[in-house]
């Protein structure tokens, strides 16, 4: 975030889960409430930080905005990494779970709007907070199986999960992820978690299984699950699964985004999030909630 740009509707607040670990979270005020409330859940291995010009501008837009590290990660992170015990069970049903309920005993009387990205998306049926929300808007958030990724893809999540994951968690006690371009370190259980997502045909349904927490053939609140052409992390065809085989009992809508269509050379995975997209992109959002876009 440039230094420049102020951010001063934001307020730090720390959340306790319930097994006592301090996850730290982050509150954007509006100056025009509209009885709106926004939680950001963002992707594996990003900061919290990185959605802060995005919360700014749903509070601008008059709803009060939440962004979180989960356990592990950068304001969430203990001072040692090694050794760590967290992992996707911990990261769905005590963090967000806690994030969820504090913003709900703040807002009793607002609607619960979810923004996700990537993991933060494909994740809600890992635990039962789901139900506060009434409606779901999801970038990049995917059916993990590393068969529906491009062949270079397959290639990487092959040598990243099938070998340096297992490999490195061993031997370092986390997984660092940067070496393989993956954001920030992470928890050797995330990692491994995250490996049985991608290789594992059944993907995140199989982990929800194994951890006892499958809830997503409940959700039948409305979704509107994007898809971006050049992002190779959430491929078209997987986010037609995760509609398909995960999200079967949702009001789920699809949309795909050709960049070109909008003006622009490339997105990717993340920068839907970037501050540059404001005017193309997050316009979709308020259009999504039924919400009239402020000036800004």
């Amino acid at each position: 975030m440039p230094p420049n740009e102020s951010l001063d509707n934001m307020t730090e607040i720390s959340i306790r889960t319930s097994d006592n670990y301090v996850i730290t979270a982050h509150r954007f005020d509006t100056t025009d409430p509209k009885g709106l409330v926004f939680v950001v859940a963002g992707g594996v291995g990003l900061p919290q930080r990185f959605f802060f010009n995005f919360a700014k501008w749903l509070a601008q837009q008059g709803g009060v905005a939440y962004t979180f590290d989960y356990r592990g990660i950068a304001l969430s992170r203990p001072p040692n990494l090694r050794g760590m015990k967290a992992s996707y069970h911990d990261w769905t049903t005590k963090d967000f779970t806690a994030l969820t309920e504090y913003v709900k005993k703040q807002h009793p009387d607002d609607r619960l709007l979810l923004v996700g990205h990537s993991f933060g998306g494909n994740s809600l049926g890992m635990a039962t907070a789901y139900k506060h929300y009434e409606k779901f808007l999801m970038v990049g958030s995917q059916y993990g199986y590393y068969k529906y990724f491009p062949f270079r893809m397959q290639l990487l999540i092959n040598f990243g999960f099938r070998f340096m994951a297992p490999v490195l968690t061993s031997i370092m006690g986390y997984f660092p992820s940067r070496w393989i371009g993956l954001g920030e370190p992470l928890p050797s259980r995330i990692a491994l978690d995250w490996a049985i997502v991608l290789l594992n045909r059944e993907s995140l349904l199989a982990l929800a299984d194994h951890n006892g927490e499958n809830h997503y053939e409940k959700i039948t609140q409305p979704i509107l699950a994007i898809s971006i052409d050049d992002d190779n992390f959430a491929p078209r065809k997987s986010v037609d699964v995760l509609g398909q085989k995960v999200f079967i009992n949702a009001a789920l809508q699809r949309m795909h985004i050709v960049p070109r269509e909008y003006g622009l050379k490339q997105i990717g995975h993340n920068d839907f999030f970037r501050k540059k997209h404001e005017e193309h992109l997050w316009p979709i959002v308020t259009d999504w909630f039924g919400i009239e876009k402020n000036a800004i």
